[in-house]
């Protein structure tokens, strides 16, 4: 019997066989009995191994307006939003920035019409 929870099965030339009727299955031994269930009426039914050698370049996202932003990684790991890094360059921080104490307390950090820079700690209503 095939392990797909935790292995994906070889493919057997003239052997694996997918079926469409009412649903998709997958049967890469060949055996209908043991088949399983891809899609369905009630959706997809995928596993974790499905996934084992999905590579990503990049993914595209539209925002309401319809532009197109592109997130992906450097080499370094950091995040690069169109190809620049994220937090380089000009960042703005629509609401306030927040930076947490080497203990962990909230600061707001404020900025007022002249440039001025402020810190307020976080109150905890609780």
């Amino acid at each position: 019997m095939t392990d797909w929870n935790n292995k994906r099965p070889e493919i057997l030339d003239n052997v694996s066989a997918l079926g469409i009727g009412k649903a998709i299955y997958a049967a890469p031994d060949g055996n209908k009995e043991t088949a399983r269930l891809l899609v369905a009426a009630d959706g997809f039914h995928f596993k974790p191994t499905d996934f084992d050698d999905l590579v990503l370049p990049n993914l595209s996202f539209n925002s309401p307006k319809g532009t197109k932003y592109g997130l992906s990684f450097d080499d370094d790991g950091s995040l690069l939003i169109n190809g620049v890094k994220y937090y380089e360059g000009k960042t703005k921080f629509s609401g306030g920035l927040q930076l947490l104490s080497p203990n962990g307390t909230v600061f707001h950090i404020v900025v007022d019409d002249d440039g001025k820079l402020t810190t307020e700690k976080e109150v905890s209503n609780a």
